[in-house]
């Protein structure tokens, strides 16, 4: 029984990972048999092979982009370390330029932290209170011509607070400047529309267990001509992008657990969005003070909601809420225990006297109105003992 079917426990957490679906788990079993090396030229290998260049097909046709643009990986973060150092590197010589929004994934910022310490220069795009991108800001920042020695790394949907992104207006603005445009699409997939074929981004960061696929596979879509330094030596796979043994099995996890999110997004995210704002309800009229980040204009993925609450330390809140069997976070997963309060929210703007405790829930497809109830019940209550201790 998976954790949120648990009688005893309500899973809240998907986007740090969404649990592994029995669908994809099936799947995956009826190819353990192709579980030899791809890059092996007997019969053994060769069915290895067939079986990663179907996943990697499948996972091309629903993202609209040309099959050979798939490069398989090890998961996001190293997609979008690929993107980013594989692009600066690759142009080291041609004076490269990084421009990330100021909310992005810690693995794009760190990249893109690792890229300025090698001398290229970096500029971080401001985001508005909602945590949208001041797309004016970079337009004006693109206009000094550097075209394609430059790349604009924007999240599709922010992890934090679930900000979507005018991804088609970012990818018009930097290409009618020459630049490149990559985004890490994550959180994004299977929640908003994303194709290629539609918003054309020149590179583009998934991976399989936010989608109830296996964790250890990702993808680095990157457009054909597009070149970029390997991160790693010693063989020929993937291009050369990504070198070493192939995950043939996961890739078939990761093509199925995909084609299943979008087969059902028509149907979950209007189920989804009316879970969010039942929650945020509850929250903001049960909690003095209480407030839904990034809850103004701007579109929001449905599935997630990001709240902050005055006055309680995060760590108390959470350890409680998980007393109660509702497992949530407090933010990024990547981020929790860091002790260094939210990048994201200081870049919208959000400043707030400490403690201010910031909860992060996000559904899957088995989170249901009961999930949801017993958790806005359980965080009011605890709320309301909190802020009573002065914890």
């Amino acid at each position: 029984m998976g954790p949120t079917r648990d009688r005893q426990h309500i899973y809240l957490d998907h986007a740090a990972t969404s649990p592994l679906r029995a669908e994809v788990w099936k799947a995956m079993e009826a190819e353990l048999e192709h579980c030899y090396n791809p890059a092996s030229s007997h019969s053994f290998g060769r069915r290895a092979h067939r079986c990663l260049e179907i996943a990697r097909g499948r996972i091309a046709e629903r993202l609209g982009v040309d099959r050979v643009g798939i490069v398989f990986t090890g998961g996001g973060t190293q997609s979008d370390n690929l993107a980013i150092l594989g692009f600066v590197r690759a142009r080291a010589d041609r004076s490269p330029r990084v421009l990330v929004s100021a909310i992005e994934h810690k693995a794009c910022l760190g990249s893109a932290a690792r890229a300025e310490a090698e001398g290229v220069r970096v500029d971080r795009v401001p985001v508005d209170s909602d945590g949208v991108l001041d797309l004016e800001w970079l337009d004006r920042s693109l206009a000094d011509g550097s075209g394609e020695s430059t790349l604009v790394s924007v999240m599709w949907a922010n992890n934090e607070v679930g900000t979507v992104q005018p991804m088609e207006r970012v990818v018009e603005i930097a290409h009618a400047h020459g630049a490149l445009v990559h985004t890490d699409a994550v959180q994004a997939l299977g929640k908003v529309p994303v194709r290629v074929d539609r918003v054309p981004v020149d590179m583009l960061t998934a991976t399989a267990h936010k989608l109830g696929g296996p964790v250890g596979i990702g993808i680095l879509y990157c457009r054909r001509g597009i070149e970029l330094e390997p991160l790693g030596y010693g063989g020929g796979q993937e291009r050369e992008m990504w070198p070493g043994t192939q995950n043939p099995v996961g890739a078939v996890g990761f093509a199925t657990a995909l084609e299943l999110a979008l087969d059902e997004r028509e149907t979950e995210v209007p189920r989804w969005r009316e879970l969010r704002d039942h929650l945020e309800r509850r929250i903001t009229a049960g909690i003095p003070g209480a407030r839904v980040h990034a809850a103004g204009a701007a579109e929001r993925l449905p599935q997630l909601v990001s709240v902050g609450i005055p006055g309680c330390d995060a760590g108390a809140v959470l350890v409680s809420l998980d007393l109660e069997g509702i497992a949530v976070s407090g933010g990024s997963a990547c981020s929790s225990g860091s002790g260094n309060g939210s990048g994201v929210l200081a870049a919208m703007g959000i400043e707030s006297e400490e403690p201010y405790a910031t909860i992060r829930f996000s559904f899957g497809h088995e989170t249901t109105g009961a999930d949801v109830d017993r958790a806005a019940d359980a965080l009011v209550r605890i709320a309301e003992r909190v802020l009573a201790l002065g914890v």
